[in-house]
């Protein structure tokens, strides 16, 4: 992956934001409101909102994906999505783009919503990263780095982490691992 360049935010970014919004499909837009088809003021004003929070993300690009990041929150949002439009759940890929854009040291969630909150923009992903870099989440692994760049093919999924994990440090990390349960967490 190529690194990343940021993008001024300008006049002509705005003017080709908006053109790409007034060409979506009616259909596009019943899904913001809520099911029914705004009128044409509507949809406008709300063009025009999203045009104006678009000039206060910072937008970089690289050969394969654009990031938009707002900094105006709780929390660093960042969107995630492709040139070409297609899917880009390349784990490995949403890291680095976390540790170049943000910071190494970060850490950023994925956000799987309720429903109600569901918000499907077609191939769009988005990381909330707490902006403290000593931050640390209450959840998600507690031992030390472990990256298994090539698992063997041959074992069993379960043996090949546990063997290729004894291979980095010479320990078996399943041992270091808490047992999980729901009802411990809540």
């Amino acid at each position: 992956m190529n690194a990343f360049v940021k993008l001024p935010r300008d006049a002509f970014c705005a003017m080709a934001q908006r053109n790409m919004l007034l060409a979506k499909p009616l259909d596009y837009f019943s899904g913001v409101f809520n099911g029914r088809t705004p009128s044409l003021p509507e949809r406008l004003a709300w063009i025009e909102q999203q045009v104006q929070q678009l000039l206060s993300w910072d937008i970089y690009c690289n050969d394969t994906y654009q990031v938009m990041i707002e900094r105006n929150g709780p929390f660093i949002h960042m969107c995630i999505r492709r040139h070409d439009a297609q899917p880009c759940k390349e784990w490995k890929d949403h890291q680095q783009i976390k540790s170049q854009l943000i910071g190494p040291e970060y850490e950023a969630v994925e956000l799987f919503p309720a429903e109600s909150r569901l918000i499907d923009t077609t191939n769009e992903y988005h990381l909330w990263a707490h902006p403290n870099p000593r931050f640390r989440f209450p959840f998600g692994f507690s031992s030390n780095r472990c990256v298994i760049e090539n698992p063997p093919a041959s074992e069993e999924p379960s043996n090949a982490a546990t063997s290729a994990a004894h291979e980095v440090d010479g320990t078996d990390r399943t041992r270091h691992q808490e047992p999980f349960s729901f009802a411990s967490a809540q």
